[in-house]
């Protein structure tokens, strides 16, 4: 009886310290799960602050002056920027430079954050106080520029920093391969009287100085205005186009009513993916250069996020993102990185060969009289005056 009765007592022992045991696992599970919770909780708050702070920018708007169709109103270009700072993006457009110095003259200033000058306006925007200095420290992929474009003296004003190197290209002679039996490799061609009423011309004061500057022999930088002038006079009779568009020059070229002409290299490049007859060279004599770059507006409401867009349209992601986007029109990327990302097919579409800076005038800063005695020099070629 003493037996069963100790053997009773240890079961129900047994079985109280299994319920007991039961207990205390259930209770572990539910701290686990208390645990689990607050990691959890601490993560989503992680998350919240990891967004917070890609974000720095939420809430703010950044107005961006530049040409229509340019690079910075595609659409992955504004998503990637706002995605970034959580800012907006909004676009104010001009026609040229002169229009631009405009909308900043008059009114832009204190309005616009960013703007895209070359260097040939630089210095007299400086002089007119609608841009300021960049500051190097806030654009991490200033580093991937290439040394060529930040070495030119035409975007730094009293060794401040004013134009930040964007992209860059040529205008270079193109041609119909149906027309030519050959490539041609001078500039002559266009004054040449086997293409008389064939000739598309670049309607640019600065470019078509430096152009014929170039095939006279002369510094395109410092030419004779005077030959320029009668060079161009003679050139007269052969242009049947002064074109101030890609849209203009395609539409001539395709219609065949112009056959050879000077032409921007990455448009060139495109009508050759499309299938066009077009070739393209830069002359033996040279070719003009141009480089954009982007500003920060003087008095720019937003000048942590002007700097932040620079930043984002020089860097890698998006300037290989827009170089093999074939509808869109990209030039060569000023950013060194870039270039070595790009394939052999999109470097033949876009005309991003850096080993052609060497042969090119890039275009330079100049003063408002010799910009304007260049604008009545054209005009007066133009109207036919002698």
């Amino acid at each position: 009886m003493k037996t069963r009765r100790y053997a009773s007592l240890l079961a129900l022992a047994l079985a109280g310290a299994l319920m007991l045991a039961a207990c205390a696992e259930d209770e572990a599970d539910d701290v686990d799960e208390v645990t689990d919770d607050v990691d959890e909780t601490t993560d989503d708050v992680d998350d919240t602050t990891d967004e917070d702070a890609a974000l720095p920018f939420e809430g703010e708007t950044l107005t961006v002056l530049n040409w229509n169709d340019y690079g910075s109103d595609q659409d992955y270009a504004i998503a990637g920027f706002e995605e970034r700072t959580g800012a907006t993006v909004e676009h104010v457009y001009h026609s040229g430079g002169e229009e631009l110095r405009e909308v900043l003259r008059t009114g832009g200033v204190g309005e616009i954050d960013v703007a895209l000058p070359n260097p040939t306006y630089v210095e007299q925007m400086q002089e007119e106080g609608t841009i300021e200095a960049v500051d190097p420290d806030l654009l991490d992929n200033l580093d991937g520029v290439y040394d060529d474009f930040l070495d030119i003296d035409d975007i730094y004003v009293d060794g401040e920093l004013y134009g930040v190197p964007w992209v860059w290209g040529s205008t270079g002679l193109t041609y119909n391969t149906e027309h030519f039996d050959q490539e041609p490799t001078s500039w002559g061609v266009l004054w040449d009287d086997e293409w008389e009423g064939q000739v598309g011309f670049m309607d640019s004061p600065v470019e078509a100085v430096m152009l014929t500057a170039l095939y006279l022999g002369d510094d395109p930088h410092d030419p004779d205005l005077d030959a320029v002038r009668e060079a161009l006079i003679d050139m007269r009779p052969n242009v049947e186009l002064y074109w101030g568009s890609s849209d203009d020059w395609t539409r001539a070229f395709t219609t065949e009513a112009i056959s050879v002409g000077n032409f921007w290299a990455g448009d060139a490049g495109s009508m050759m993916e499309e299938g066009e007859p077009v070739g393209y060279v830069i002359p033996e004599e040279g070719a003009a250069g141009w480089l954009s770059t982007w500003s920060v507006v003087a008095d720019a409401p937003n000048v942590e996020l002007a700097h932040a867009w620079i930043d984002w349209m020089i860097s890698e992601e998006f300037l290989v993102e827009w170089a093999e986007d074939p509808t869109g029109n990209a030039p060569a990327p000023a950013n060194e990185l870039a270039q070595e990302q790009l394939s052999e097919d999109v470097k033949a579409r876009i005309q991003a060969y850096p080993e052609q800076v060497e042969d090119l005038a890039i275009m330079g800063s100049l003063s408002q009289e010799e910009q304007q005695a260049y604008t009545d020099l054209l005009a007066e070629v133009k109207a036919g005056v002698q």
